[in-house]
């Protein structure tokens, strides 16, 4: 008798279980979430008014007020809009250069690539974070979702950790990379006297990279935890 599960030399086939592509796609869904959001809390102001002057950062002849105000105007239009035509401004009655834009062409160029990429992850994260939520709303007792959840979080953690490792050894070499990968225009280099790299120099972008592994280390670690409590 042929039919569901009928196996043609005689009795019932074994039924394979359906692949599970959540467990798949959750993990690099939930670490995509935890690393934008990392992203975006080292673009608060918490955190930029302290990592400018900790790494040596600020425009020469300003105070360091004018230059804190000219890095929160360049992030605000980094996360919304703007054509990056920013004018530094002397505060009070402190003996200033004359009032110029901060960025040239080539810089606003490039802080518009820089917004382009932004957005595309940001979109990225959005539709994971949905994904996420859908996947573990409609099957709330789910162990395996949950599980996948927290291999996504433990994954993140673990990477970070190595990818911290690899970064002190050479970060020269893998902040290079990153920007011949996202910037493949070439349009991220800029000589050591320019406002950019005055504003956010090389010391700045070690210390937000070290303080984006310790948010994944713990992030990630803090969703592993809640995670699998759940899938038990």
């Amino acid at each position: 008798m042929d039919g569901a599960g009928a196996h043609p030399g005689g009795g019932v086939a074994v039924e394979r279980p359906s692949r599970d592509w959540l467990g798949w796609l959750l993990p690099p869904a939930t670490a995509l979430v935890v690393i934008v959001a990392g992203v975006l809390l080292l673009t608060t102001t918490l955190w930029m008014h302290f990592a400018i002057p900790a790494a040596g950062g600020g425009l020469p002849g300003y105070p360091l007020e004018s230059s804190l105000v000219a890095s929160d105007r360049t992030v605000r239009q980094l996360l919304g809009a703007g054509d990056f035509l920013i004018s530094v401004e002397c505060p009070g009655t402190a003996t200033c250069p004359p009032q110029e834009l901060l960025y040239t062409d080539a810089e606003a160029a490039h802080l518009r690539d820089a917004r382009a990429v932004l957005y595309l992850f940001l979109g990225l994260a959005v539709a994971a974070l949905i994904f996420v939520i859908a996947a573990l709303v409609h099957r709330p007792h789910d162990a395996r979702r949950w599980r996948a959840v927290a291999r996504g979080g433990a994954g993140l953690a673990i990477g970070a950790v190595v990818v911290g490792v690899v970064g002190f050894l050479a970060f020269d070499a893998a902040f290079e990379l990153f920007h011949r990968v996202l910037f493949p225009g070439g349009n991220w280099e800029f000589p050591a006297d320019s406002n950019m790299i005055r504003l956010y120099p090389y010391a700045f972008w070690q210390l937000t990279a070290a303080a984006l592994g310790v948010l994944c280390v713990f992030g990630g670690g803090l969703v592993w935890w809640l995670a699998r409590r759940r899938a038990t």
